[in-house]
């Protein structure tokens, strides 16, 4: 009975979700791969790949999410694998920054999840 009603909610929150894509249609817009928001102006893109890797990062500018980096990032006692998610982003952030990258995407300084973001400016 659970299942069926968790079903039925999400059922509805997903038309809803999409209720206006099938009045409008979807917007299409150009899609940026992470990477490519950051830029140094001496780094073509073999070696941006190469410099996120060197950064616990993958070729599209994320940072894995493994299960040692995860481990490592988290702090000792730490439950919260978001936690540790958030801090291997910020550290993979850092990491870019210190090799003299800079972040080109947009940052939005009103909003706590962007304007905590080492891109963004924060510590």
């Amino acid at each position: 009975m659970r299942l069926a009603i968790l079903l039925a909610g999400l059922l509805a929150s997903l038309v809803g979700c999409s209720y206006p894509i099938i009045l409008v249609g979807s917007r299409p817009g150009p899609y940026i791969p992470s990477i490519e928001k950051w830029v140094r102006s001496d780094a073509n893109a073999e070696q941006r790949v190469q410099d996120s890797i060197d950064c616990k990062g993958d070729e599209k500018g994320l940072p894995v999410e493994s299960r040692a980096n995860l481990e490592a990032a988290m702090q000792p006692g730490e439950e919260n694998i978001k936690l540790a998610r958030r801090r291997l982003f910020h550290n993979w952030e850092r990491c870019m920054l210190r090799k003299s990258y800079q972040y080109i995407g947009k940052c939005y300084l009103d909003d706590p999840v962007s304007g905590a973001r080492p891109a963004c400016g924060a510590p």
